[in-house]
């Protein structure tokens, strides 16, 4: 998986736990609704930390919990 791939995977679970829609994500997150989708469906190769960054906090989680995820152990991705 890339790493895109998987940054879009965890965001969905994270959403989904948490009951919040990927609209909802985008709209409080502030990020422009083209750069939002072309991540979420998958038309970039890669994410803005930035960006990433924006949306763990709208979030409210921290960097670590986003990415202690076994979706980023090496094994899993294409780098």
């Amino acid at each position: 998986m890339t790493v895109c791939g998987a940054v879009v995977k965890r965001l969905r679970e994270i959403t989904d736990s948490k009951n919040i829609s990927l609209y909802k994500l985008q709209k409080d997150s502030g990020i422009p609704e083209g750069t939002f989708l072309s991540l979420i469906y998958g038309s970039r190769k890669g994410v803005n930390l930035t960006t990433l960054l924006q949306l763990i906090q709208t979030l409210d989680i921290s960097a670590k919990e986003f990415f202690d995820s076994p979706l980023f152990d090496e094994e899993n991705l294409d780098i």
